[in-house]
């Protein structure tokens, strides 16, 4: 899963528009990005972070400088735990030659100490696409953990991995108009491309896909 192997795999299954959304990190973000341009693929900087709730949370930017703000103050709401790399793996940071920049110490398969509410409202605020990540999943998923999407957080979209699931999960979502989308969550290359959304766009950017999903609705 080097950023060039993800580049060529995205070229590969016909994708436009990803983005690398590691656990708490934005870091490997950056190559992707750069890679990308080579070979027109936009790349959007992201993160999924695990909230205090066990919550998994998808955010994304246009910006890699406010990304990384965002991915420093969710570190620093992370327990100090050292990670256990022969039982977890190396956490790795690389650059655009598929080379290992450092490791990565501190356990990132933690929940920061930040709220769904305070972590979506910082996205918000700063211009990102905020998006609860497979919320049909009995784990780490907003429906699993609070048992309802609540009405009051501005969700640019809910991402599911199995459709069909989608009529039962509507009783449980406050808000009715958020569309529904679905990614690859690829943690393998043969993963990149297995599920996808279209979209128009004028330009490939988060004010122009949150316009884009409202017209999924």
């Amino acid at each position: 899963m080097s950023p060039n192997n993800i580049i060529a795999k995205a070229k590969e299954v016909g994708l436009h528009l990803i983005s690398v959304t590691d656990h708490n990190m934005v870091e490997n973000s950056l190559p992707t990005y750069t890679i990308g341009k080579k070979f027109g693929i936009t790349v959007l900087f992201g993160m999924e972070v695990q909230t205090s709730e066990e919550i998994h949370l998808l955010a994304f930017f246009d910006n890699y400088d406010l990304a990384h703000t965002f991915q420093n103050k969710i570190y620093n709401l992370l327990p100090d735990i050292q990670n256990d790399a022969e039982y977890f793996g190396d956490q790795v940071v690389v650059d655009e030659e598929n080379e290992i920049i450092r490791f990565e110490t501190r356990l990132l398969l933690n929940s920061a100490q930040i709220s769904i509410t305070d972590a979506t409202k910082w996205i918000k605020d700063h211009g990102g696409l905020a998006i609860p990540s497979h919320i049909d999943s009995p784990t780490f998923s907003i429906i699993s953990q609070l048992g309802y999407i609540p009405e009051d957080l501005p969700f640019d979209a809910l991402e599911v991995r199995n459709k069909e699931k989608i009529i039962d999960l509507l009783p449980l979502i406050m808000k009715k108009d958020i569309p529904f989308v679905t990614f690859s969550d690829a943690h393998y290359l043969k993963d990149i491309g297995r599920r996808r959304i279209s979209l128009d766009l004028k330009k490939p950017n988060c004010s122009e896909i949150a316009n884009a999903l409202k017209q999924l609705l």
